[in-house]
């Protein structure tokens, strides 16, 4: 007994399903299934009309054999066609093709046969669909389990796209809004992430009514660790400090070994590190000061249109505890400007006949394109030029690492004045 109802329940359903009030060709289906079926498993066949059939019968239903003799309207079975498809149950036509819900029904994917078909190719095709039908309801729920993923992987990422978005915000204002202009020293920045968020950071700020403070940092890596990593650098930029009630600006060199001291302290079992470089400058007797941490050298363009590469030593930041750092000065003249600049541009301008691969490494391109600054004198149209440069490059909708470029330039001749009270306290003066 318990052998014959798992036979019973192992059988495939079948449903005749007629379009028209009229049966006959759906009695000689159901004859032909009866008549010529393979094998002893013959399917349960019930009859009913189309537009009766629901999402719940055709869960459990294996094949519908749909049936048409008379004219019928394509229309009053678009819907119920729609729901055998949705349900991925297989379907034979058997419809005469002067018929309209021919095409119809063909389109949805059934297998037609004309009215007078025989009975052992109906049954043929029939067991082929049948023993079809177990893989696609397999696949069909395998189907909508990944839809279930995708939909949560869907949203989950569309959460962290926000949460990015969020973090970029808060990172760009962390930068500086405007930048300062002071005794004809003006200034202007790019600032480029590759990603959502960036490794660079950088900071202009006026010191005092002379000195103007110029701040450029790149950690190591990408995205969001990096970005944290220049969170913790703002943080611990000490520029300035108060003693016996008089302010005195700490000069490069120390600003860089306590920012190192400072890293080193917030380290945990992850070694994190960091380029930097920072200067300072009198905008009253352009008097330039200069220290740097395994940073790229800026480039400063005399008005002569001579170059020079302001080279500085100091290992980099976050690595050794008992590092210094040098530092170097000069005098400026009217005329001349600074680059300061990330090593973002060592892959910012590629070759033409690079690969993607040849892409990502480092060239010396940038170089030329800074020299052809030579004849600019205004830094703001310098930094839209390079912005326009950058983006008629190949790759730059996708660029390799974070971009930061400061430039500075001095407009006019220095005022006559006395040495203030901050010059005697600032360290790192001549």
């Amino acid at each position: 007994m318990r052998h014959t109802r798992a036979i019973e329940m192992s059988r495939w359903t079948v449903i005749i399903a007629a379009l028209d009030e009229v049966q006959p060709l759906a009695d000689t289906v159901d004859q032909h299934i009866k008549n010529h079926w393979p094998g002893e498993r013959r399917p349960n066949i019930s009859h009913a009309h189309l537009k009766d059939l629901t999402v719940e019968t055709l869960k459990r239903t294996d094949l519908v054999i749909v049936t048409c003799e008379t004219l019928i309207e394509r229309k009053s079975i678009a819907s119920a066609i729609s729901a055998i498809e949705q349900a991925n149950v297989a379907m034979i036509g058997v419809i005469n093709p002067s018929l309209e819900i021919h095409t119809t029904i063909q389109y949805a994917g059934a297998l037609m046969l004309l009215p007078d078909c025989d009975g052992v190719v109906l049954c043929g095709i029939a067991l082929g669909l049948l023993h079809r039908q177990s893989n696609v309801r397999q696949l069909t729920q395998e189907l909508n389990i990944a839809h279930r993923f995708h939909g949560g992987l869907e949203g989950e990422i569309a959460r962290m796209h926000e949460d990015l978005q969020l973090a970029a915000m808060v990172q760009r204002e962390m930068l500086p809004r405007t930048v300062p202009t002071l005794h004809g020293v003006t200034f202007a920045a790019m600032w480029r992430p590759a990603n959502y968020v960036s490794g660079d950071f950088y900071d202009i700020v006026q010191l005092d009514e002379d000195h103007i403070g110029v701040f450029i940092a790149d950690a190591v890596g990408h995205g969001v660790p990096a970005a944290l990593m220049t969170m913790i650098i703002s943080r611990s930029l000490r520029l300035t400090e108060t003693s016996k009630g008089q302010m005195r600006i700490v000069p490069p060199s120390q600003v860089l070994a306590r920012l190192n001291s400072e890293m080193l302290l917030r380290q945990g079992q992850t070694t994190r590190f960091a380029t930097g470089i920072y200067s300072v400058i009198n905008c009253r007797t352009h008097h330039f000061t200069l220290a740097g941490a395994g940073h790229p050298p800026p480039l400063l363009l005399r008005k002569d249109g001579s170059e020079q590469l302001l080279e500085t030593n100091g290992g980099l930041l976050g690595v050794f505890g008992d590092e210094t750092y040098d530092q170097i000065e000069l005098d400026l003249a009217v005329g001349d400007r600074l680059l300061l600049y990330s090593d973002g541009f060592e892959q910012a301008f590629p070759n033409a006949t690079s690969d993607v691969y040849e892409r990502r490494l480092p060239t010396t391109r940038y170089r030329e394109e800074f020299e052809q600054l030579a004849d600019m004198r205004d830094p703001t149209k310098i930094i839209n030029h390079i912005r326009t440069r950058l983006d008629e490059q190949l790759g730059s909708l996708h660029q390799v690492d974070d971009l930061t470029l400061i430039c500075m330039s001095v407009t006019k001749p220095t005022p006559p004045t006395l040495k203030s009270e901050t010059d005697r306290l600032f360290i790192g003066k001549r």
